[in-house]
Parts: structure tokens; C-alpha cells; sequence
């Protein structure tokens, strides 16, 4: 049974949840594919606390970016409603609060205008717990798309990385050094397939 709950969902599911939700995104917002990947891909998993929006968070950035979601009469949508329904009940937990909240005043000393920058930290923070890279926990296509996003909502924190740290490791570095603490990896880094390769002679990427 566990095996079951926590086996990956296929690619199809979260492609077509996301997909869903785009046919209700508001359009030109340069956020609503990264929202809808986000979303979708924990749609998928049965998990709405993996986006890391509390409930409240994830209400008001459905009703901003996709205001017909929750309303729509497809299985995808029914779908949507009873999972929060479900999340609004249990809430968001807080592992690793510690590590969160020295990210979370990072991201916001160096947040951009953008009015959804606080909805992108919240999705980071919990982002950064998990052990993949950043750009696959995300559900995005690769590295470039974690530097567009990071410059579209922290445009001065990217030019800090002048050693072309893999991202989840330049974030939980900066997060430390902001704080005055030592530097540490990110609580998701240790479990991370290339965890030698970052934190060994080629920590860099």
C-alpha cells in the first residue's frame, strides 16, 4: 500500500491536470505555466501541500491566475475542488521551519515587484525540502527555466551566483550567509542522487 501512495504519478496526469488549468489561466501572466506545472504535478501526486501555498495561498492564487478552475464542470476540475477541500481541512505542515524561514527572508530582502513573488517563495521554500534538483521538484524543464524564474521575481539575487551554483545549493547558501550562519545544503540536497558531485571537488552547475 505504501508503495502505491507514494510511487510517482505517470507524466500523462500531471501534463493533463496542468493543461486543465491553463484553460482557465488569465492570459499573458508570465507565471501561469509555472503555477499550473506546480499545481498539476501535485494534483497528481494527491499531495496539495507539495506546492508549498497554504491553503489560503493556494485559494488566492487559483482565483487570481485560473478564476474558472474551481468552477469548471470537467472530472479534472471536481477533481481540483475535493483536494482542497481535503487540504483546507489538514493544512500546510512545517518541516524543516527553520531552514524555511531563513530562505524565506532571502528571497524576500531580494523580491522583485511582481504580485505573485510571495506565492513563488512559498513554492520554493517547500521546493528545496525535497531531494531532486530544483528544476525537476518544480516540475519545469530544465536549469534555464529555474534562472528565468528566479530573475523574474529576485532580479539581484541570479548575478550573485558568479560560481554557477546549481540553484538549490546557491539558495541555501545565500539563505545562510544572509542570516550571518555558516554555510549548509539545503535539507533536500543530502538525499540528492548528485549530493557527491555538488558537495565534492564538482560542486558546481
Amino acid at each position: 500500500m505504501d508503495a502505491v501512495l507514494t510511487a510517482a504519478p505517470p507524466a500523462r496526469d500531471i501534463d493533463a491536470l496542468t493543461c486543465s488549468l491553463l484553460e482557465q489561466a488569465v492570459p499573458g501572466h508570465p507565471d501561469t505555466r509555472f503555477f499550473a506545472t506546480v499545481i498539476g504535478k501535485s494534483l497528481a501526486h494527491r499531495d496539495l501541500a507539495r506546492t508549498g501555498l497554504s491553503p489560503t495561498e493556494l485559494a488566492e492564487v487559483l482565483a487570481n491566475l485560473f478564476p474558472g478552475a474551481q468552477a469548471g464542470s470537467a472530472p479534472a476540475y471536481a477533481n481540483l475542488r475535493a483536494q482542497l477541500l481535503a487540504y483546507a481541512a489538514r493544512g500546510l505542515a512545517s518541516p524543516q521551519a527553520d531552514f524555511t524561514r531563513l530562505l524565506r527572508v532571502l528571497l524576500d530582502a531580494c523580491s522583485g515587484q511582481a504580485s505573485t513573488t510571495a506565492w513563488v517563495t512559498s513554492v520554493l521554500a517547500q521546493a528545496c525540502l525535497r531531494p531532486d534538483h530544483l528544476w525537476r521538484d518544480l516540475g519545469l524543464n530544465g536549469r534555464e527555466d529555474v534562472t528565468a524564474l528566479l530573475t523574474r521575481h529576485y532580479p539581484g539575487l541570479v548575478a550573485r551566483n558568479t560560481q554557477n551554483l546549481r540553484w538549490k545549493k546557491f539558495l541555501a547558501y545565500s539563505a545562510f550567509e544572509h542570516a550571518g550562519q555558516p554555510a549548509a545544503a539545503a535539507p533536500g540536497c543530502a538525499d540528492c542522487e548528485d549530493h557527491g558531485f555538488c558537495y565534492g571537488d564538482g560542486g558546481r552547475r
